[in-house]
């Protein structure tokens, strides 16, 4: 017997930025049946729905996803919020954040094999995956010395979609244990993958990205083989001094790496929510149908329409392990108006920045004492 039908049937669709009438039901029912184990299984989220009114019974159309009251990513900084027995957790990750303060995310097995389904369904069909051998440059952590943390994790997750070749990790610990990112021997690296024509996939942190695109455009940039992708996330961290647009970034990138500018994709998503989201060919994030992003006013907290500016809540069924259900981040952004012009039919968003007085880092403390060091 499955414990989550519905979480299972939507968390497994093969082509979830196609959004059908069918799909959109599915996801109603998950996060329904989701909503309800929740508050049985977590006493905290029970307390929370209480307070609100909030019966998960009344989740029985689109419209009433908006009814769930989010957790906020602060507050799973402070408290960890479980609605299994700690023994059943297959996976335990951590964001290093603020003050020391760190986000701890558990995943149940098939939780896990639910959260995979849905990063292998998006990438297969943003045209992600392939069968050839490839090498990888890795810009985030070595994960043999930071096991536990998300974003290397995730990024190193992200290898299943090519048969790897070899792997460079290059942010590695100096002789004093200190994370250090030496963008030389990251050149040398990707002059010797050049030289074995195997295509190559650079994943990793915008900010470190950026700097080894400025140290390559120095002696005229280079030329990746065919099927080679750049493929960024976890922003600029602290170097907001450095950031620059999103279009010209991409610029500069295809300048450097001598690719494409559809080869060139961010990633957008939190250790908090887990589940994914990934620019199409023209560079607009959708929203699979497995998700939800809702627009908040910070003040009212009344959904926005499309458009308008506010907090992003995530919406996603697929963790039994915590009560994730629905997460407020601290990321300002809007739906966009305009349905996107590369085929896809889901909505789309734009993130704008980060809200409140200090910003919530998730894994971007240790990143950024990397770029302060460097200046």
């Amino acid at each position: 017997m499955i414990d989550f039908p519905n979480s299972e049937k939507i968390c497994r669709i093969e082509d979830p930025v196609n959004w059908e009438m069918e799909k959109m039901d599915s996801f109603v029912q998950a996060c329904r049946e989701m909503a309800l184990f929740h508050k049985k299984s977590c006493p905290e989220i029970n307390f929370v729905y209480k307070r609100h009114d909030f019966d998960p019974e009344c989740i029985v159309a689109e419209g009433d996803i908006e009814l769930i009251p989010p957790i906020g990513v602060t507050a799973m900084k402070y408290h960890l919020l479980l609605s299994r027995p700690p023994g059943e957790a297959a996976l335990k990750l951590t964001s290093s954040g603020t003050k020391g303060q760190k986000t701890q995310i558990w995943f149940d097995e098939k939780s896990l094999e639910r959260v995979q389904a849905m990063l292998g369904g998006l990438w297969k069909q943003e045209g992600l995956v392939s069968d050839k051998k490839t090498n990888y440059m890795m810009m985030v952590y070595d994960p043999e010395e930071a096991k536990d943390l998300g974003i290397a994790f995730s990024i190193r997750n992200q290898q299943r979609f090519a048969p790897e070749a070899q792997t460079y990790f290059s942010i590695r610990k100096d002789l004093n244990g200190n994370w250090e990112f030496n963008s030389k021997k990251a050149i040398s690296k990707l002059e010797e993958f050049i030289s074995e024509k195997k295509p190559v996939r650079i994943h990793g942190i915008t900010s470190f990205i950026y700097e080894l695109i400025e140290e390559l455009l120095k002696v005229g940039g280079v030329k990746l083989p065919p099927n080679s992708f750049l493929l960024t996330g976890g922003g600029w961290k602290a170097a907001d001094d450095k950031k620059t647009s999103r279009e010209y970034f991409r610029e500069r990138a295809e300048m450097a790496f001598g690719i494409p500018s559809e080869n060139i994709r961010d990633g957008y998503g939190m250790a908090e929510h887990s589940a994914p989201y990934i620019e199409c060919k023209r560079h607009r994030f959708h929203v699979p149908v497995y998700n939800r992003v809702v627009v908040r006013d910070p003040e009212s907290m009344v959904m926005l329409p499309p458009g308008k500016i506010g907090l992003l809540e995530l919406v996603t069924p697929f963790n039994a392990m915590m009560p994730n259900l629905a997460v407020l981040s601290t990321d300002l952004g809007y739906i966009d108006p305009e349905v996107c012009p590369c085929g896809w039919n889901s909505p789309t968003f734009t993130i704008v920045g980060r809200g409140g007085i200090s910003k919530h880092k998730g894994c971007a403390l240790t990143a950024s004492e990397i770029v302060r060091r460097k200046q």
